[in-house]
């Protein structure tokens, strides 16, 4: 069935909201006269929006910049010792499946709902208040973790011998991670001051400017990388390359090393399961795609802008970390004792130096292989340079989703506060709460001689637990909207009808995508500790129980925190799961001021190809 011009499919109407009484009286002349609480009030959290400044070149500027950090760099190196180079190529492809199916779903419903904060909205509007609540409140802190982490450095440690090392430690590297954290809290505070405060240019594009910068850095590293291991291969340089590209001989806990080539699980079966694990592994890698959506309270166009980000930056990170995996795979011996293996802090009775450092991973073992001299500390910085900018970006989403939850609460000093912003637009407050856990980093002053547990290999399950649990819940909302617009088929909106597809995206094979995304986010959460129970109950050799219980707890306290959070909401609030008929009014909510020269045309770009490059910039 088609709809004209008329029909509500496109009645894009911006209803407005009555004003929230309790909201307005903050930092009204009343509360301006109460004393110093009233008067911080009254000039600090003044207005309860955000600026919608941002282009679509800032939009994919920190969706991409978010995207990578230094789990390429780092955690490979773990994956390639225990599935080898192959092994290590089809987990990468297995993770990539994942985000693909998600970000598949997260297009098609944020070209119908270009709302803000859609990772909160979409399963709060077409499942359950609680799962959005619960998927909202587990990304903040997955993101506030990082902002720890990152802010770190990714606990990147060059190797002793290098200059980068002793000047990293003469001059302190915290001091200069505090400094770039700090400029940054202090340029997005800075619009607190009218006197200072730029009409035309506001923080969040100030922000999205400098994002867009280390945009292009960060891909020109990763083309820099990938050249790098394709002359590597070709013979450039003194050294000899030693690889052997094969997968493993099945399941080891510790991975392989030339006088250890037994597996635990050897055979096909132990093959299988050393892919799944590096599975586990690599999915870290890839999270980072629906950064872009978070901009959606930001986004100048967001009905233009999102969908067409969300469709297509992820497979840029994508395409550059499997061109990347498969060339250090070719210049690699998954057998040096120099790669990461996991629970490994000695070989041969010799301490691995640089156990937490970047030493450990296959791109710089690469390069020394090869007998580059100069390189190896410039990858170094470069891997540090990721992951402070990726501390940033991680900081913006953590606060953006913070101000959201904020908005939606009801308890009235939250909102008043976290809710708020200052005169320039930047939620000031949920900034600073969301900074200060960060500071928690330059606190952590380390010792060369640390535990052999690596904290990336720590912090990747402690992210990748909640982050999978928030993918599965994007998953089932996109089966309930695609439900919905089935129920809803003959009134409202039709996907199979012309003018849909001219107006927004519709996602091709669905909802085979949808399904295969809840699948297999399920089937990784659960099993994503698989490894560490197997090594508690076979006692694995080489492995210390103690830290077979940090892996297993790093990868379930992450999933069982969400599941506590959702069912604790639901017996609160006592909410129930969305029916067809409470999805009447959801369909075309516009939240963005754009005229009609902004808003989607209803024609079709050129060709895909024309389509897909309109974001790169």
């Amino acid at each position: 069935m088609a709809f004209s011009s008329d029909s509500p499919l496109f009645r894009h109407l911006r209803v407005p909201e009555k004003p929230d009484p309790e909201v307005q009286s903050i930092g009204s002349g009343n509360d301006r006269n109460a004393g110093v609480l009233g008067w911080l009030s009254y000039e600090v959290f003044r207005k309860d929006m955000l600026d919608r400044k941002l282009e679509s070149h800032h939009i994919t500027g920190i969706g991409f910049s978010g995207a990578v950090g230094i789990g390429l760099f780092s955690t490979s190196g773990e994956i390639i010792a225990l599935g080898g180079p192959v092994g290590a190529f089809l987990a990468f492809i297995f993770a990539s499946l994942v985000v693909f199916s998600v970000m598949r779903c997260l297009a098609e419903m944020v070209s119908v709902r270009p709302v803000t904060a859609p990772l909160i909205d979409f399963p709060h509007t077409f499942v359950d208040e609680a799962l959005g609540f619960t998927a909202g409140l587990m990304y903040w802190l997955a993101n506030l973790l990082a902002v720890e982490f990152w802010n770190d450095g990714g606990n990147i440690r060059p190797p002793a011998s290098s200059v980068l090392h002793e000047c990293m430690w003469c001059t302190g590297q915290y001091r200069l991670t505090s400094l770039v954290s700090q400029l940054l809290i202090r340029w997005t505070t800075s619009n607190s001051c009218e006197a200072f405060r730029d009409p035309y240019l506001n923080t969040g594009q100030l922000y999205g400017r400098m994002e867009w910068v280390f945009k292009w850095l960060k891909i020109a590293l990763l083309i820099g990388v990938c050249i790098l291991m394709i002359l590597i291969r070709a013979g450039v340089g003194p050294g000899k390359v030693d690889s052997n590209f094969e997968i493993s001989p099945g399941f080891g806990p510790t991975g392989f090393f030339a006088d250890r080539y037994q597996a635990a699980i050897p055979g096909t079966g132990g093959r299988i399961l050393a892919v799944w694990t590096c599975t586990t592994i690599a999915i870290f890698q890839f999270m980072g795609g629906e950064i872009v959506l978070v901009t959606a309270g930001e986004a100048k166009r967001p009905m233009r802008d999102l969908p067409i980000a969300a469709r297509y930056m992820y497979l840029l990170p994508i395409s550059f970390y499997l061109v990347a995996i498969l060339f250090v795979g070719l210049n690699v011996n998954y057998l040096d004792p120099r790669i990461y293996h996991s629970h490994v802090s000695y070989y041969n009775g010799a301490r691995l130096e640089g156990i937490q450092t970047a030493a450990r991973s296959p791109f710089v073992i690469a390069v020394e292989n090869a007998g580059i001299r100069a390189l190896p500390g410039f990858l170094d910085a470069c891997f540090i340079f990721s992951a402070l900018t990726a501390a940033n970006t991680a900081l913006y989403v953590s606060s953006r989703t913070l101000f959201t939850l904020a908005q939606r609460s009801t308890i009235r000093s939250i909102r008043s506060t976290l809710g708020r912003t200052n005169n320039g637009h930047t939620p000031l407050a949920a900034i600073t709460v969301s900074f200060l856990p960060g500071a928690l980093a330059f606190l952590a002053v380390r010792s060369r001689e640390r535990a052999f547990q690596e904290p990336i290999h720590v912090f990747s399950r402690l992210y990748t637990g909640p982050v999978l649990c928030i993918y599965a819940a994007q998953c089932l909302a996109f089966l309930r909207f695609l439900a919905a617009t089935k129920y809803y088929k003959r009134t409202t909106i039709n996907r199979d009808a012309e003018e849909y597809r001219d107006r927004h995206y519709r996602a091709h094979w669905q909802p085979l995508w949808a399904i295969l995304g809840l699948v297999l986010c399920t089937l990784l959460m659960v099993f994503s500790g698989w490894s560490a129970i197997y090594n508690l109950c076979a006692e694995s050799p080489g492995v210390d129980r103690g830290d077979a219980i940090v892996d297993l707890v790093a990868s379930y306290i992450g999933p069982l925190f969400f599941f506590a959070i959702l069912i604790a909401y639901k017996v609160i609030k006592r909410t129930r799961i969305r029916t067809m008929g409470d999805m009447s009014n959801v369909w075309f909510v516009r939240e963005a001021s754009e005229t009609e020269d902004d808003a989607p045309k209803g024609r079709k770009p050129r060709n895909r190809f024309y389509e897909f490059l309109s974001w790169v910039k």
